[in-house]
């Protein structure tokens, strides 16, 4: 490749870091609607301005929201909570004492805290959407659910890790073959939903057929660390495994270290598609990434556009959004994800996603964020930026305390 992993996250990232304000030439047909004022929106972001030990799942997803921001020429502030969910709290209420609150909070249920996030959230009059991690049955129980006793919390948009994890299991469970599937599973940490989701959509898979089970299913902390230290343990428990999976990327890459370690033949796929992962998928080290998860911040920014100006998200799928769109990755289409999605200067376009311009032609469908469109214009050279252009995504603020 032309530049090495190192280099290629640097500067996949650089496009993260400042307050995106102004709009840019875009490739969709998307037009400004007359009528409002830009949006504010401030993001909660539960993750690490720097990366660290969990990687930097949570910086991807700042960058693609704020190149989505800026086609859509809305203003977007990042506040990185450093993996300290403490610190996710006193940002919602350093929002709440603002002079003049933002139109908007996107905020992630990050270790529980959505519920007194969305509390303390109430007493603003900015909106809220909630991203990634959705309120599990018992916090609904007590919170209750969108544009409810919490009447500023306008909806929620997850991507359906279950569906994922169903279709990646499918896959590694037919590189296998016909011999009855030995399942190692990583999922993330027992607070997060996203980390249940992940392990029940690949025990839905297995359990299509008698002869396929889980050895053992252990929890994890997303980092590289203890993906590799929790697999050779259980490498070492069962040495017939023959499939291992974790729920995030960096865990993944420790598991598949791991694996080579042992020289254990298992199959080793994975959630996240950080450059890492998805080279290892081209070399064929990996077998599989689930990709997705970063376009979580871009898919929200699509509804608050929607909504900001007067096309409610609630009446294409209602309030609560599950969104469908993850996808495997293997073979050609890691190439292809690879070029789009790291290589190239400018960031894909979701912009074309919205309904405004399909609600102006008559059209009023529900949301489908398909990445497959994306990916096919890796087909079609014409569509790669030229090479010495510069990504046209300018930087968004970012603060470790508010």
């Amino acid at each position: 490749m032309a530049m090495n992993r190192r280099q290629m996250m640097a500067r996949c990232l650089a496009a993260g870091a400042g307050l995106v304000a102004a709009s840019s030439p875009l490739r969709s047909s998307w037009a400004m609607p007359a009528g409002r004022a830009p949006a504010h929106i401030v993001f909660l972001n539960p993750g690490e301005s720097v990366q660290g030990t969990s990687g930097p799942h949570w910086q991807f997803v700042s960058r693609f929201m704020a190149a989505t921001a800026q086609r859509f020429g809305m203003q977007l502030e990042v506040l990185y909570a450093e993996r300290d969910h403490l610190l996710m709290l006193r940002q919602a209420e350093s929002i709440v004492a603002r002079r003049v609150a933002p139109d908007y909070v996107v905020i992630v249920n990050e270790k529980m805290t959505a519920p007194s996030m969305l509390q303390t959230l109430a007493r603003s009059p900015a909106k809220v959407l909630l991203i990634h991690n959705d309120l599990t049955d018992e916090q609904r129980a007590i919170t209750g659910h969108e544009r409810g006793a919490i009447p500023n919390w306008i909806g929620t948009i997850t991507a359906d890790a279950q569906r994922g994890s169903f279709r990646l299991m499918e896959y590694l469970r037919q590189l296998n073959g016909e011999a009855p599937a030995r399942v190692i599973g990583i999922t993330g940490d027992p607070a997060t939903p996203v980390s249940h989701e992940r392990a029940a959509g690949a025990q839905a898979a297995l359990a299509r057929r008698p002869q396929d089970r889980t050895c053992q299913l252990v929890y994890g902390d997303w980092s590289y660390a203890d993906g590799r230290d929790k697999a050779r343990v259980l490498l070492a428990r069962y040495p017939q495994a023959n499939i291992l999976w974790a729920a995030n990327d960096s865990m993944t890459l420790g598991a598949l270290s791991a694996v080579r370690e042992q020289h254990s033949s298992a199959i080793v796929g994975g959630f996240g598609a950080l450059p890492e992962a998805v080279e290892s998928v081209m070399r064929g080290d990996m077998a599989a990434i689930v990709a997705g998860d970063q376009f979580i911040g871009a898919c929200a920014m699509v509804l608050i556009h929607d909504y900001h100006h007067g096309a409610d998200f609630a009446l294409a799928g209602g309030a609560r959004q599950r969104l469908d769109y993850l996808k495997v990755l293997h073979d050609r289409d890691a190439a292809r994800y690879n070029e789009i999605v790291f290589e190239r200067r400018e960031t894909p376009d979701f912009s074309a996603f919205s309904r405004i311009a399909r609600l102006q032609h008559g059209s009023a469908g529900a949301y489908d964020f398909n990445l497959q469109p994306i990916l096919n214009t890796a087909l079609n050279p014409a569509m790669t930026a030229a090479p010495g252009t510069q990504m046209k995504t300018a930087p968004i603020a970012t603060a470790r305390n508010a």
